[in-house]
């Protein structure tokens, strides 16, 4: 399945983005059974969906199977299965390139939501605060995962359990991945990095009362840092308006790369 989706990325923005991992980590806490789908042609998947959040779907068509009526089969499919999970709208990302894919979505009813961005800053080898999180730290870096996320407009709160699957228990996880900065015992920021190929930051976190003191720069300086000594040309992350943060990675040195809209229809 990854390598189909794999073979859509390239061949509809030229990058792949999805790993193995991703897909694993999201699968570990939904409903294997009945949150996700593939298509099968000649015992070949040409499509897939999958809700890991009742309101949000990832969801791919291979290209050579496209038109034959698969992707409004899954939006049926998704659309179904968000209401029976009580959700009241259900709705995807997509890259803004994919103009087919937005006029489809226009045409099925789905309007944007919000907007999403990659961008990314140079490596750059130099000194930081930045350390391992130590074994009974982990809990507290997730639970301020949990509080600085939680601060963002229109979001569903998520357990422990779903971050230990998203970080710690991601295939692949090594001590050094997640990072924080404390202030005496307490940790008062934290990040998680994936290494793939490049660094990219998949989560970074300041508690509340510890902001405005540098230490949001210091996390992407320790990500920049890795990033050199591993030989890899920059460090990325996503950031969407619900969060607020364009604004503050962009002072930190960072460019926008790509740009993304969730397009979502209310049940």
């Amino acid at each position: 399945m990854v390598c189909m989706v794999n073979e859509c990325e390239l061949a509809d923005t030229g990058e792949i983005m999805l790993e193995s991992a991703d897909v694993v980590s999201d699968l570990a806490r939904i409903d294997r059974e009945r949150d996700a789908v593939v298509i099968v042609q000649n015992s070949r998947i040409v499509g897939w969906a999958m809700l890991w959040d009742p309101r949000k779907r990832w969801a791919d068509v291979h290209p050579s199977a496209r038109r034959q009526g698969i992707g409004d089969w899954i939006l049926r499919w998704s659309q179904w299965r968000a209401a029976s999970l009580g959700a009241q709208r259900i709705g995807q990302t997509i890259d803004d390139v994919r103009s087919d894919v937005v006029a489809w979505f226009i045409a099925h009813g789905y309007t944007p939501r919000y907007t999403s961005w990659v961008l990314a800053v140079p490596s750059e080898a130099g000194a930081h605060s930045a350390g391992p999180a130590r074994a009974g730290e982990v809990d507290a870096a997730l639970d301020l995962f949990e509080a600085a996320f939680a601060e963002h407009a229109d979001r569903r709160p998520e357990s422990r359990e779903h971050w230990r699957s998203a970080t710690v228990e991601r295939p692949g996880f090594e001590p050094d991945d997640l990072l924080v900065i404390r202030a005496g015992d307490e940790v008062v920021a934290a990040a998680f990095l994936i290494e793939a190929g490049e660094i990219w930051v998949d989560k970074l976190a300041v508690a509340a009362d510890h902001r405005r003191q540098g230490l949001a720069r210091e996390l992407l300086r320790a990500a920049r840092d890795r990033a050199a000594a591993a030989g890899h040309p920059h460090v990325r992350l996503s950031t969407d308006s619900n969060a607020a943060a364009l604004e503050v990675y962009t002072h930190l040195g960072m460019t926008v790369e790509r740009s993304f809209t969730h397009w979502a229809i209310d049940l």
